[in-house]
């Protein structure tokens, strides 16, 4: 599905959850235009591979399971960042190019339009007709709860997440890696072939991903001149260089090989759509990036691996 139509489609659900109040403007600016997109988009390539009659039939469906959940997964990536920006954490005034909400609206106007869209993502869930909703359910409040990426989000306010190596890639998985697991492992527990992939490998396939999408996230921060001081703070290529590099390279390769042998094309084609964005950034910003790292590191394994995964 196209960025255009999993866009459509959020629109669709604002318009029928939310009140006939002024507030929903506060709710439509946090969400639309939206980002890259790419929690959803997982959420219907899955589906495209694993249940290509499912997915066709889906596309004209606003009301499908799948509609639901890679909307759901959207509105509650959106929350996050809402409560993400404001001042009480990390105190962001701008979000996708544009004021952040509680820069644009006001404190009290983007902490409720962020808990009104976390019950909405709860509210698309409990409408979903299939045998596994209830085990979907389950899961999706399991890895956003307070044991999931809200933890995440604790280990990284708390700064516990900057005392070791491994408490950084623990909140990696917690806070950016559970959202991008819930639109996988979400996603094929809603197709009616949910044996065709074991789940301990879809379960590793995105907990990778997820890991390796923060990394690369903060790898691609270096690429400004000069970097701000919670930058400097909080980015582990800067605080553990040498193993951040090293899991890097090591999950990448990792990855790549599961990619082979789980053959997910359409998901794929998803990822490598943001590594593209990835490596074009990368490479113009190469030395800027290998300056901040003080030439130690050579970014060229980095960018082979990602430019390999095309060839999956």
């Amino acid at each position: 599905m196209s960025p255009i139509e999993i866009e459509n489609t959020l629109k669709y659900f604002l318009q029928k959850l939310l009140p006939h109040h002024p507030i929903s403007e506060v709710y439509d600016y946090a969400t639309l235009p939206g980002g890259k997109l790419f929690r959803p988009g997982l959420v219907w390539s899955i589906l495209q591979d694993l249940d290509l009659d499912q997915f066709q039939k889906s596309l004209t469906d606003k009301n499908s399971p799948h509609a639901r959940l890679a909307s759901a997964v959207e509105f509650h990536h959106s929350y996050t960042l809402i409560h993400d920006d404001m001042p009480c954490m990390d105190n962001d005034d701008m979000r996708r190019g544009k004021p952040s909400t509680h820069k644009a609206y006001g404190q009290w106007q983007a902490l409720l339009a962020g808990d009104g869209l976390i019950n909405i993502s709860y509210q698309l869930l409990t409408h979903i007709k299939h045998q596994r909703s209830l085990e979907l359910m389950s899961f999706f409040s399991w890895a956003l709860g307070p044991k999931g990426l809200i933890h995440g989000q604790v280990l990284d306010l708390s700064q516990e997440m900057t005392k070791s190596f491994e408490n950084t890639i623990r909140t990696h998985e917690l806070k950016t890696g559970r959202l991008i697991q819930v639109a996988i492992v979400g996603s094929s527990l809603l197709t009616s072939t949910t044996e065709q992939i074991p789940f301990k490998k879809l379960w590793k396939f995105s907990r990778l991903l997820g890991i390796n999408f923060q990394l690369l996230d903060d790898l691609s921060e270096l690429s400004d001149e000069q970097l701000n001081e919670h930058e400097l703070s909080v980015n582990p290529w800067l605080i553990f260089p040498e193993q951040t590099y090293r899991e890097t390279l090591k999950n990448l390769n990792t990855f790549n090989q599961l990619a082979k042998e789980l053959k997910l094309v359409n998901t794929n084609l998803t990822i490598n759509a943001y590594y593209q964005k990835m490596l074009e950034n990368f490479t113009q910003k190469q030395n800027v990036i290998e300056n901040h790292l003080n030439k130690k590191f050579d970014l060229e394994p980095v960018i082979l691996l990602m430019k390999s995964f095309s060839k999956i």
